[in-house]
């Protein structure tokens, strides 16, 4: 059976640029009518941030998504990349989320290739969500396609850019879900064990918890290593699921 993540599409049409803009426009316009002051303050105290931002709810910007998605299904993988990049280049928390969102869509269509024109997007998330967001749609089929692209993800932990550090461990959630790619989370986990950003922290966690749903024993044995020298906030979130007994263990308590 073919790697779902490594099916590419039969034909690659030329994008249509005036189709990519009708969207984005329609996007866009739909953001702004549902858009509330107080959800633009909530959503700038949650990320500890000035960002730029409709003020949308997350159900509402995930409606909004899912209506472009189905627009977008016969349209191809191309097109959708050329459309989520217009969003990723806004620089607009919510317009990030789509973006991912719409890529994720299709990422049984991701193939290698599609990293280059993906990959610039991390630079241009600027929140714990949008990271994710574009780390675990766009990014994570990319690695499933081609192993080898964990050597950026490393180069990415050692980023001064948070966003861009919690890109690179996200982008394995996934994975680890699935029972693949632990070895290689893990080294990147290595490299953020000590990073003293919150939100890298949460990331790390995350990713180590969503590893113990298949491989307990791995993450155990990877923590123990760690105790006394990275921050009890990645603890907290990895042994979240453990049994009682290895959950104290770890945390001594």
């Amino acid at each position: 059976m073919a790697n779902k993540y490594n099916q590419k599409e039969k034909t690659s049409p030329a994008v249509n640029e005036q189709f990519s803009e009708k969207c984005v426009t329609e996007i866009r316009r739909k953001l702004h009518n549902a858009s509330q002051k107080n959800t633009a303050d909530q959503i700038r105290k949650s990320v500890n941030e000035d960002i730029d931002c409709y003020g949308v709810t997350t159900t509402d910007t995930h409606k909004i998504g899912l209506d472009a998605v189905r627009k977008l299904r016969a349209e191809g993988l191309s097109q959708t990349i050329h459309i989520a990049d217009a969003l990723f280049q806004s620089l607009k928390y919510e317009e990030a989320l789509i973006g991912g969102q719409l890529v994720g869509a299709l990422a049984r269509l991701i193939s290698a290739s599609d990293f280059e024109n993906i990959s610039p997007w991390v630079d241009l998330v600027n929140s714990p969500r949008t990271a994710d967001s574009f780390a675990i749609n766009c990014i994570s089929p990319c690695l499933a396609a081609k192993p080898s692209l964990v050597k950026t993800m490393r180069e990415w932990a050692r980023s001064d850019n948070a966003s861009k550090r919690r890109s690179s461990i996200s982008s394995f959630n996934p994975l680890v879900r699935e029972g693949r790619f632990l070895t290689d989370a893990l080294e990147v986990a290595a490299i953020l064990m000590k990073d003293n950003n919150a939100d890298v922290q949460r990331g790390v966690g995350t990713m180590l918890l969503e590893a113990t749903r298949l491989q307990a024993g791995r993450v155990i044995e990877f923590l123990e290593e760690w105790k006394g020298y990275s921050s009890p906030n990645i603890f907290q979130i990895a042994t979240s699921k453990l049994r009682p007994d290895q959950r104290s263990k770890l945390l001594n308590v």
